[in-house]
């Protein structure tokens, strides 16, 4: 089976949908919208990987050699894009298969043959263990999660499709999502037309949070927008929650200016010998006045303006009072 590179990869999860973007298309992701999907589609704008992604990467081989051992069967790496017949905008990059002892999954003009389920593996951090429910509990599985599985199914023909979740780098739990045909004639509906009413025509999806927005338009037009009862209604609870939040910092502020001011030159306040608050000097800090520098190092403007770049500015969104 061919392989693939890293690059290869990134590039062809570009030209169609796949499990990771179905959940932020369907309004199910917790970290993505379907905004982030299109310009990943169309620009490219891949998100950083985190710390949690590498290690989620780096885990996997882990997590899918433990479910063999555990599940007592034999697993495979497929390491290509897999597309839907007659769909060829709907992909799959699947971390393993499952085969019956002594084959080898194929792909064979296109479709994929020779393997028995899906495997999808995770590695969730520890405060997410209650999504996952407990270990006699089959069907909990994150939403976000049994999309991608259903997608994958959709894509593959597959009928089911395995979750090995590694739980805060301690419990691996086992879950098992089944093919439904209805779900999946519906998860293609949405995608098909996310993918032919916006990613192919460049026509990007209405913003689903200010982070959206920010990224739609990062500079403003000077125009103004007369509000309605509704966005009176979201400003006046804005300038509410602010008052109170003020109203928090001066506590805090005057509460610490007296701890401050008891500590003296002492750094720290303890009680029954154990620190409870500190108040230290951070270790010196060099600057340079780069600017002094160029004066009087006479560089000419020339030198100046080919190193010079203009860097975008920043929406700052500020509440003002009605006067």
């Amino acid at each position: 089976m061919t392989g693939m590179t890293r690059d290869e990869w990134l590039a062809a999860r570009r030209t169609g949908i796949g499990g990771s973007d179905i959940a932020a298309i369907l309004g199910l992701s917790p970290w993505r919208t379907p905004l982030d999907v299109y310009l990943d589609k169309v620009d490219g704008r891949e998100a950083p990987e985190t710390e949690p992604m590498r290690w989620g990467r780096l885990l996997e081989d882990v997590i899918a050699r433990e479910y063999a051992l555990r599940a007592g069967v034999r697993i495979q790496r497929i390491n290509t894009i897999i597309r839907a017949p007659s769909r060829d905008w709907a992909i799959a990059s699947l971390d393993r298969v499952v085969v019956p002892a002594g084959t080898r999954a194929r792909i064979y003009k296109g479709e994929l043959r020779g393997a028995e389920g899906a495997l999808e593996c995770k590695s969730v951090n520890a405060y997410a263990a209650g999504q996952w429910g407990r270990d006699d509990d089959p069907d909990a599985v994150p939403i976000h999660h049994a999309a991608q599985c259903m997608w994958y199914l959709g894509v593959t023909g597959l009928p089911w499709c395995d979750v090995a979740a590694l739980i805060g780098g301690q419990r691996l739990i086992i879950r098992r999502i089944e093919r439904d045909e209805e779900t999946i004639r519906a998860m293609f509906e949405r995608a098909e037309r996310f993918w032919f009413e916006h990613v192919v025509p460049r026509v990007p999806p209405a913003p689903a949070t200010a982070r959206d927005a920010a990224a739609l338009w990062p500079a403003d037009n000077g125009e103004a927008l007369e509000a309605d009862e509704e966005l009176l209604a979201a400003y006046n609870a804005a300038r509410e929650a602010k008052a109170r939040m003020d109203e928090a910092e001066r506590d805090y502020e005057a509460a610490a200016e007296r701890i401050k001011l008891a500590l003296g030159e002492r750094s720290t306040l303890t009680l029954n010998g154990k620190p409870i608050a500190a108040w230290k000097a951070t270790a010196p800090r060099q600057r340079i006045d780069y600017e002094a520098v160029i004066r009087e190092a006479a560089v000419p403007a020339e030198i100046i303006a080919r190193h010079t770049t203009i860097q975008p500015g920043i929406r700052r969104f500020v509440l003002k009072e009605v006067r």
